[in-house]
C-alpha cells in the first residue's frame, strides 16, 4: 500500500494518511538556536543538539547545545568540528561526530570533549551503538558504515544501496538502519553487512532526487525525517512507511500532526517513555530548491511531536535479573539471569518435589531446585527444565543432569511475567510471576533508570 501511496505529491499523501497523522500534535519548542545537527535526548531527558553550520557546503558549527522539556536553552559542549550525529551510550556520555574533522568524540556528562577515533572516516555524519557499545558511524562522503576499532574506523559495510548515508541507528537485533541523503531510501544492514532497502521516502520539488535527515528507534519501529517532502514518518521493519507529521508544506506551523509543516527538519530522537519526538529544522524556507551554499542551516527550531502514551513492546534483557515469585505459591519463587549478548536465559526454580511427579528416595527432602536455560526471542522463551540429582556440590561426576519437561517464560514488561511449566511426569500448570527489585533495572539493555 505505501509504494502506492508515493505516486501522489506530499500534500496529497498527507491528506490520505490523515487518520494516521491526526492523533500525533506539533509544537515549538524553541524558535532560535545555532542547532542545525542531529539531536538526542539524554539520560536526564534533557535534548542535546548538535551545530552542523551555516550552510551544507560550511560545516563550520562547534557547539552542543543542551535544550530541557521547557524550552531552556545553555551551551553544553564546545570545540567540535561540524558536529553532525550523535547518540548516547550506556555510560551518558554522547558520541559525537565531527564532519569537518573527519573525527568522532566523546563527550562526558560534564561536557569534556575527548577524540576516541580520528581515522578511517570520510565526512562522517550518522552515530548508532551496539548493545555490546560498538560504535557504528555513517559516512555520507564514502557511501559506507564504519566501524569503530581500536581507535579507528573500519569499514563494516560500502557501497551498494549507500548514497551519502546520513541518519544510522540499530534495533534490538543488531540491524542498522541508514537513511540516505542523496535520496528517499532506507537501508537495513544486516549484522552481517547485507544491505536492502526498506522504504523510500518521497521527493518533492525542493529536492527532486530526494533526501532524508535522521533515524532513530523506539516503540518497536523506526522514525526519520524527510528534508525533500518537510516530514515525520514512522516506518515498521517490515517496511510500512507512514507520515506522523507534516502535510508536505515547508514552515513552521504547529497544531495536529497533519496540519503541521516543517522546513528542511534534519536530526531525531525519541523521549525515553516513546511518547515525544524532538525534530530540529532550519527556520528559513527560503528558495524552490536545496542550495549547498546558500540556504541557511541557521538558526533552528526545535519542535516536538506528540506521540500520545505509548505501549512500550518489551524485549527479555539484563535488567530482568533477579528474584521472581508469585504472592499465591508462598515457598515457591525462581532467580533469573539474563545474558542480553548471549541471547541466554538462565532459571533456578525453587518448589517442592512432591508436587512435580517425581519419586523421592527414603529420607529426602522434599524441596527441590530446577533449573532451565536456552535462548530467547523478544518478549519470551521456551527452554527445557532440568533435574539434577546425586553427588556433592563440586564433583560433578557423582551428579546426574536429566531433562525432565518444559517451561515457557513471557513478559509483559520487566516486572511482570507469566510462567507456564509442562513436565514430563504428568504435571503442568501456570503462575504469574513479579519481580522482587522492580525500580532497580527496567532499561532496554539493562541500564538503570
Amino acid at each position: 500500500m505505501s509504494r502506492l501511496l508515493f505516486l501522489f505529491g506530499p500534500a496529497v499523501l498527507a491528506a490520505l494518511l490523515n487518520g494516521a497523522a491526526g492523533a500525533q500534535t506539533v509544537t515549538t519548542l524553541v524558535n532560535s538556536l545555532n542547532g542545525s545537527g542531529d539531536l538526542s535526548v539524554g539520560p536526564d531527558g534533557n535534548i542535546y543538539v548538535a551545530d552542523f553550520g551555516q550552510f551544507l557546503n560550511s560545516a563550520n558549527g562547534t557547539t552542543v547545545s543542551r535544550v530541557t522539556p521547557d524550552g531552556q536553552v545553555s551551551v553544553f559542549a564546545t570545540g567540535l568540528s561540524g558536529a553532525s550525529g550523535n547518540e548516547f551510550d550506556a555510560q551518558g556520555n554522547l558520541i559525537q561526530a565531527n564532519i569537518a574533522a573527519n573525527r568522532v568524540d566523546r563527550i562526558a556528562p560534564d561536557g569534556t570533549v575527548t577524540t576516541i577515533a580520528q581515522t578511517g572516516f570520510t565526512s562522517p555524519v550518522g552515530i548508532a551503538i551496539a548493545a555490546d557499545g560498538t560504535v557504528y558511524v555513517a559516512n555520507c562522503g564514502g557511501n559506507s558504515i564504519s566501524r569503530i576499532d581500536n581507535g579507528a574506523g573500519v569499514v563494516f559495510a560500502s557501497g551498494g544501496a549507500l548514497s551519502c548515508p546520513n541518519g544510522l541507528t540499530m534495533d534490538p537485533e543488531g540491524n542498522l538502519y541508514a537513511a540516505n541523503f542523496n535520496n528517499g531510501n532506507v537501508i537495513r544492514i544486516t549484522p552481517d553487512g547485507s544491505q536492502s532497502v526498506l522504504a523510500t521516502t518521497p521527493n518533492s520539488s525542493f529536492r527532486p532526487s530526494g533526501g532524508n535527515g535522521h533515524i532513530t528507534f523506539g516503540n518497536g519501529r523506526l522514525y526519520l525525517v524527510s528534508n525533500a517532502s518537510a516530514q515525520v514518518f514512522e516506518l515498521t521493519l517490515d517496511g510500512v512507511l507512514t507520515v506522523v507529521a507534516g502535510d508536505g508544506s515547508r514552515g513552521h506551523n504547529d497544531g495536529p500532526g497533519d496540519q503541521a509543516s516543517f522546513s528542511s527538519p534534519n536530526g531525531i530522537s525519541l523521549s525515553a517513555d516513546g511518547r515525544f519526538l524532538y525534530v530540529n529544522e532550519a527556520s528559513s524556507t527560503a528558495g524552490t530548491t536545496l542550495n549547498f551554499a546558500t540556504f541557511p542551516l541557521n538558526p533552528s527550531l526545535v519542535r516536538v511531536v506528540d506521540l500520545g502514551p505509548q505501549s512500550q513492546p518489551v524485549q527479555i534483557n539484563n535488567g530482568m535479573t533477579g528474584a521472581w515469585f508469585n504472592p499465591a505459591t508462598p515457598g515457591q519463587g525462581m532467580y533469573l539471569d539474563v545474558s542480553k549478548e548471549a541471547n541466554l536465559l538462565f532459571g533456578a526454580w525453587f518448589t517442592y518435589e512432591t508436587n512435580l511427579g517425581f519419586s523421592l528416595p527414603p529420607g529426602a527432602n522434599e524441596h527441590r531446585w530446577l533449573t532451565f536455560q536456552g535462548p530467547f526471542s523478544g518478549e519470551a522463551a521456551t527452554v527445557e527444565v532440568f533435574l539434577t540429582e546425586g553427588g556433592i556440590f563440586d564433583d560433578a561426576a557423582l551428579t546426574t543432569t536429566t531433562a525432565v519437561g518444559q517451561v515457557t517464560i513471557s513478559f509483559s514488561t520487566c516486572t511482570d511475567a507469566s510462567f507456564a511449566y509442562a513436565l514430563d511426569a504428568g504435571p503442568s500448570g501456570s503462575m504469574e510471576l513479579i519481580r522482587l527489585t522492580p525500580d532497580l533495572f527496567c532499561g532496554a539493555t539493562g541500564e538503570k533508570r
